[in-house]
């Protein structure tokens, strides 16, 4: 037993039991053929064209931050032809976050649970929910500042004077990296720097606040100067401005309604985001009465906890992982629920050895409980179909007939006018050619000069290969075939299509998940 129990405060199991759960429920693992999530697609092929020197929203447009982009261009320059690389990133992501909660583990200093094992609870709270779907998102990145952001306020127990001013720097690195991986994620950062503002102020510390100020700016800028000195080098800072700002909110922003049924509409969001999660919900109001028994203050958590909700509801809807950007709030509640003082009689060596083990296994079930549809999908390396009956055809099937179609010197160029990247461009190993290469999550009343642009494309023949998404299985019969391509892509697209294209070959990933490869009309 003794030695049973000193293998188990070995900082490395831990840490190789974390290893092992990642490859088991991240979708970029190795254990899987890839990743079908659009998204990480998307944000793969960005990165990898950023290793081949074309620049983002200059070149190629997509929505989202370029920290992002550059993660995964990181990933890419690991392994350039399949998820490995973004994987590494990935479990590197959970190793800090398994390490800040290691520190603050060691703040609440529990007599139940050894710090190094209640640690855990940091990577659970951010693979163990729906949420965290296939992995990828760049909420997944700024859980990890903003699980920091949580460290830094209760290991100074929420006395913001008390903060030393090098760690403000750092907190504002925080903020650029969130800022510039995805701005709508800010939310509990901005809530936290007006709190402190309004506390030094309130306390006529106007010195302390200059240099706070100074220290946060700093740690801003070492980011953000690093972006802008990138797009002013490649003379791309207009575009950075048009695309990352201007588009997005000005395109997901439209409304006609009035500012009282737009703030009722930011509520029912709200609602919505802690309706999908109750029982995280449930667990984190549950630490926060915790802590208020203990008589701590806990104002300031929940005024950021509630800045996050209202950041995530101004993005106009709920997508389920854009709550994983509140999640460190439950990741910071289960530590404090472990640190209770439980009876002497649980307090046996023979019971606290049991602890690793069920933190194992709550490691090892609840991402496979409460994330089991999307890892249903994924598909098993050297197998043809996932569980639940998804396969992985058209996008190697289509690769083999693009290529086939291409002179070996050069790569295929393609567009994807009416889904996201889907993995067709790494299956292919192509890069994007033109600007506006797959559809965006908007209509032609929100970006008409994304579907102008795929129109001009097809018309001046710029592509060798469009690729059509349908969500029923093609039909055989080559007329209905194309009143089914009709119906699944927006009507400005129809004539160019059919004027300078042709069916070439479908494949089917699953009921709702069918393609059509269109090549140029006299491409040999």
């Amino acid at each position: 037993m003794k030695n049973r129990i000193r293998y188990s405060e070995k900082l490395w199991v831990p840490i190789i039991i974390l290893a092992v759960v990642t490859l088991l429920t991240v979708g970029s693992s190795p254990l899987f053929r890839t990743n079908p999530w659009d998204d990480s697609n998307a944000m793969l092929t960005m990165g990898r064209s950023m290793l081949h020197g074309v620049v983002p929203y200059r070149d190629v447009i997509d929505q989202r931050g370029p920290v992002l982009y550059a993660v995964f261009a990181l990933g890419a320059l690991f392994k350039e032809t399949n998820f490995f690389g973004v994987f590494i990133v990935q479990f590197l992501n959970l190793l800090c976050t398994y390490i800040i909660s290691y520190r603050i583990a060691k703040d609440m200093t529990s007599e139940m649970i050894a710090p190094q094992w209640a640690a855990l609870f940091g990577p659970l709270a951010l693979i163990s929910t729906s949420a965290f779907g296939l992995s990828g998102a760049p909420e997944e990145f700024a859980f990890t500042s903003v699980l920091y952001l949580l460290y830094i306020i209760n290991h100074y127990h929420r006395h913001v004077s008390t903060i030393p001013v090098t760690v403000y720097y750092f907190l504002g690195l925080n903020l650029s990296l969130v800022f510039w991986n995805k701005y709508s994620l800010i939310g509990a950062f901005c809530a936290f720097f007006i709190w402190v503002a309004i506390e030094l102020l309130r306390q006529y510390d106007f010195r302390r606040l200059l240099r706070v100020v100074i220290a946060s700016l700093a740690g801003f800028l070492t980011i953000s100067m690093l972006v802008v000195v990138y797009f002013l080098y490649h003379h791309a800072l207009n575009d950075l401005i048009n695309i990352y700002f201007v588009q997005n909110l000005m395109s997901y922003g439209k409304t006609d309604q009035t500012i009282l049924m737009q703030l009722w509409r930011l509520l029912l969001l709200v609602a919505t985001e802690v309706g999908l999660h109750p029982f995280v919900s449930a667990f984190i109001i549950f630490g926060w009465l915790k802590a208020i028994y203990n008589r701590e203050n806990m104002i300031l958590e929940i005024v950021l906890f509630l800045s996050s909700l209202f950041f995530v509801a101004m993005q106009h809807w709920v997508i389920d992982y854009y709550n994983i950007v509140w999640l460190p709030f439950l990741a910071i509640a289960l530590l404090r629920i472990a640190s209770i003082r439980l009876p002497e009689s649980l307090m046996r060596p023979t019971v606290q050895a049991q602890i690793p083990l069920l933190m194992t296994a709550l490691l090892l079930i609840l991402p496979m409980v409460n994330n089991r549809s999307a890892l249903g999908r994924l598909v098993i390396s050297n197998e043809e179909t996932a569980i639940d009956g998804q396969s992985y055809v058209a996008q190697p099937q289509f690769a083999t007939a693009m290529r086939k179609n291409t002179d070996s010197r050069q790569q295929p160029t393609m567009i994807m006018i009416n889904s996201l990247d889907k993995g067709f461009y790494l299956s292919a190993q192509a890069l994007p050619t033109t600007r506006f290469w797959h559809r965006l999550n908007m209509s032609y009343q929100q970006l008409p000069q994304m579907y102008d642009a795929f129109a001009n494309t097809m018309r001046q023949r710029q592509v060798q290969f469009v690729i059509i998404k349908l969500n029923t299985p093609p039909e055989n019969d080559a007329t209905l075939l194309k009143q089914q391509i009709n119906r699944a892509i927006d009507s400005h697209l129809q004539q160019p299509l059919f004027n300078n294209y042709r069916i070439d070959e479908t494949a089917r990933n699953g009921n709702n998940d069918s393609y059509v490869l269109m090549r140029l009309k006299n491409l040999e």
